[in-house]
Parts: structure tokens; C-alpha cells; sequence
């Protein structure tokens, strides 16, 4: 066999073998994406309720009618105004059954954010590699880091998700690039086991992917406000802000972050204010 000859017939079997890897990969991708969302499914399905009240239905009579039975719906004591996403989670058997990491669930409405909430106490990256279920792979979790408390009381709480391109985690947070959709989808939904948390969002944008605690100085009231008041200053193609909401170094804002696919040292991050506090239904593990 001639020397060119050799040179093709490796670079070949060289092409081949790289070709099957991708294949395997691509295979292993889609089934451990298909799994991760059905397990989660699966744990809505289980722990995660709509409470449906029961009316008795009027006994038909012939004259007169029965005036229809008008239903008052309790709602959560302390967000009055708010429409809430009606929800009794088992945050109980979710750690004990599924992962004791679970401590919150996020909602954002309009979107296919509706997820529980994890924080690894020893590698602030952990879930953005591994699954609820411990597997390691895509699509991971939605977390944050143990540089924030998990009681919501920092300046500002950083939430992390990937950009799946199948839409789910974080990516629909790139709805926000659009104005409309930004006025009409205002608030973020946050559930403890005690309390939900209305949040505000004031604004949209691309930024770098420098570390939001790490990077910034938060801890004095003077730094903080700072911060706050740059926010607005990202100008920008798919940025939108409310300047409306008036922000001050006393507030509680969450920032959640995702990747741009096609721009890999960029996140888009959307942040809200808190803005109200109330109780959470309680469920009957």
C-alpha cells in the first residue's frame, strides 16, 4: 500500500471514529435531557398541587331556581392584589424523597418556569452539572450558590439555569428581549416552605459574565445603591427596564441568569424587586 494511500485510509478510520463518538454523545444528550424533564414532571405531578374547592352542586328544583352558590377563594394572607399562582407544595417530602438540597420553587408566569429551587452546601457549582436525582449531565438544575443565604434576605440573590434549546430551565427568559412581553409578564414567583415571595422585575439585559457576588462590592448600603442605579445604564438591543420602580439600598432584588448561546463570556440576567411577603398553603404530607 502506497504511503498516500496509508495517510487516507487513517484519516478516515480517524474521521469515522470521531463521528461515532458525536453520534453516542448526541444520543446520551437527548436521553438524559428526555429523563431530567420527565423526572421533574413527575415530582410537579407528585408534590406540587392546584387546590381545587368543591361546591355542592344546587339540587334541581323546578320553581323557583336556586340562586348559583358564590364561592369567596381564600388567596395567600398579604398578597391581596397580586394573582398568585395557586400552588401547595410538599417541601418536606420533596427533601426527604427526592433531595434534601430543595429549599425553594421559582415560577414565572408566561413562561416554562416553574422549578424547584436548590442549594449545594459545598460546591457552589454543583447543579450546574448534575441533576435533581444526582446524575450528572444536562439539563441540571435551577440553584443558586451558597455565597447567598437561603432565606432571601441578601441584597441580591443570584439564581443560575441553563439555556436549553428544547426551552426549558432558563431559557425562556430570552422572552424578556421582547418590550411587550416584558410589560405583561412583571413578576416572579418565589415559594418557601412557609412564605411565597412576589418579585418585581425592573429589568432585562445582556451582560458580562463576571461573578454577580464576587465582582461586586454588596455588603455597604453605599456600594449597593451604586450597583442599583448602574443597572439602568446597560443600554443595549433586547435590554428593557422599568425606571418606574424606584430601587434603594434597602430592597431585595433576585437576579436570574442564563447563557446567549452564540456570545459564551455574555449572560442574560432579568431582575426583580421584592415587593410583597405572604403564606404559603400548607399541605398534608
Amino acid at each position: 500500500m502506497s504511503t498516500k494511500k496509508k495517510i487516507f485510509t487513517v484519516c478516515a478510520l480517524i474521521c469515522l471514529v470521531g463521528l461515532i463518538l458525536c453520534v453516542c454523545w448526541i444520543v446520551k444528550y437527548v436521553n438524559d435531557t428526555k429523563k431530567a424533564e420527565t423526572d421533574l414532571d413527575e415530582i410537579k405531578e407528585e408534590y406540587v398541587q392546584e387546590p381545587v374547592e368543591e361546591v355542592e352542586e344546587p339540587v334541581p328544583v323546578e320553581e323557583p331556581e336556586p340562586e348559583p352558590e358564590i364561592v369567596e377563594e381564600e388567596g395567600y394572607p398579604g398578597l391581596d392584589g397580586f394573582d398568585v399562582p395557586d400552588r401547595e407544595i410538599d417541601f418536606a417530602s420533596l427533601q426527604e424523597e427526592q433531595n434534601q438540597d430543595i429549599y425553594a420553587w421559582i415560577i414565572v408566569p408566561g413562561t416554562k418556569i416553574d422549578y424547584p429551587v436548590l442549594q449545594h452546601p459545598e460546591d457552589p457549582y454543583y447543579y450546574l452539572d448534575y441533576n435533581i436525582d444526582g446524575t450528572k449531565g444536562y439539563p441540571g438544575c435551577i440553584y443558586t450558590e451558597f455565597y447567598n443565604s437561603k432565606d432571601w434576605d441578601d441584597p441580591n440573590t443570584v439564581l443560575y439555569g441553563h439555556n436549553m434549546k428544547n426551552g426549558t430551565m432558563f431559557a425562556n427568559l430570552h422572552y424578556y428581549e421582547d418590550p411587550e412581553f416584558f410589560k405583561e409578564h412583571p413578576y416572579v414567583y418565589i415559594y418557601s416552605p412557609d412564605v411565597i415571595r412576589v418579585y418585581q422585575i425592573f429589568a432585562a439585559y445582556e451582560f458580562s459574565d463576571v461573578h454577580l457576588l464576587i465582582g461586586f462590592d454588596l455588603e455597604s448600603e453605599e456600594s449597593f445603591e451604586a450597583y442599583l442605579n448602574g443597572i439602568f445604564d446597560w443600554k443595549g438591543l433586547g435590554n428593557n427596564f422599568d425606571t418606574s420602580v424606584e430601587l434603594d439600598a434597602s430592597d431585595r432584588i433576585i437576579t436570574l441568569a442564563t447563557c446567549i448561546g452564540n456570545k459564551p463570556t455574555k449572560r442574560y440576567l432579568v431582575q426583580a424587586v421584592l415587593v410583597a411577603e405572604g403564606e404559603l398553603h400548607e399541605t398534608d404530607s
